[in-house]
């Protein structure tokens, strides 16, 4: 019992950094309806600053999100007005290319600037465990996992309670009636947009101290938060932090009890059995993005 506690207590954590990494996947799709194939690479360039501000700058991972947080915002702007806004009003495919396009480039360019190397940062705290009962994590994991909790409710509090979050809900619940009601929808797709390119990069410096970052690291994770992202509900920012949670215990327990490399075959059959009994995901609504417009 002991052990399986411990399982699922890891699982927990790990899964809420999984999560963590595709609340802005979600919220993106949630608002814009396209799907950015260069998430991952998102990932991987916030991963890379957080690396470099540690070895060059001597600053904690956590420390260079105050630079990394906001600087993926005014990236994620950049990227809206060159590509994705000018993609919007072709056909859904356009859009898929560019992303994946992009993605490829992002890929090439850190290969031949950064090579292949793996670099990592040290630990929060060298070979010290927190312990909770007859439970124990990593610090960062317990970091990680409370962020992603805070990220989630200040979200949910965002959505529901100031201007911003109902002019993006009005905008989700139906564009055209939000822009004639005076609801800048362009500025509310490009703050969107930015807003979850810099929640990568809130992600990216929480998962520093845990992962080695490389250059295609991005595919590594994009895999598992499109699952996340459909497992919990396309659009619900509940459904990511569940999803994530879902997916990380399943990885822990099967990793152990069977085999470390059959860990992401176990959630995707997970993500299979999801997609058969329930497509609109564990707190997806159907026809509609979850990000609080029936609430």
């Amino acid at each position: 019992m002991t052990t399986a506690g411990q399982l699922v207590f890891s699982g927990i954590l790990i899964g809420s950094i999984y999560a963590l990494m595709s609340i802005g996947l979600t919220l993106i799709f949630g608002v814009l309806r396209v799907v950015n194939f260069a998430h991952g690479e998102f990932l991987m360039i916030a991963m890379y600053a957080a690396w470099a501000m540690t070895r060059f700058l001597g600053l904690n991972a956590y420390v260079a999100a105050v630079a990394i947080v906001p600087a993926m915002f005014l990236f994620g702007m950049l990227v809206h007005r060159l590509i994705i806004n000018p993609a919007l009003d072709k056909p859904h495919l356009v859009v898929v290319f560019a992303t994946m396009g992009l993605s490829i480039l992002i890929q090439n360019v850190a290969l031949m600037l950064l090579s292949a190397d793996l670099r990592d940062v040290p630990p929060l705290i060298r070979g010290r465990s927190w312990t909770f009962g007859p439970l124990y994590a990593k610090p960062e994991l317990v970091i990680g996992f409370g962020v992603a909790v805070a990220c989630t409710l200040a979200l949910r509090w965002m959505l529901q309670a100031t201007y911003l979050g109902k002019a993006i809900r009005a905008t989700v619940q139906d564009g055209e009636a939000a822009m004639l009601m005076g609801v800048p929808v362009p500025r509310i797709f490009m703050i969107t947009f930015a807003g979850g390119s810099a929640l990568v990069g809130l992600a990216a410096c929480m998962m520093m101290p845990l992962f080695s970052v490389f250059p295609t690291v991005g595919l590594n994770f994009v895999l598992i938060a499109f699952v996340i992202v459909v497992l919990g509900g396309m659009g619900s920012i509940e459904g990511a932090l569940l999803g994530g949670i879902c997916i990380g215990v399943v990885q822990s327990m099967s990793s152990y009890y069977i085999a470390p490399a059959f860990g992401q075959m176990f959630f995707f059959i997970l993500f299979l059995l999801v997609m058969i009994f329930r497509p609109s995901g564990l707190l997806g609504q159907k026809g509609t993005a979850n990000l609080g417009i029936n609430d």
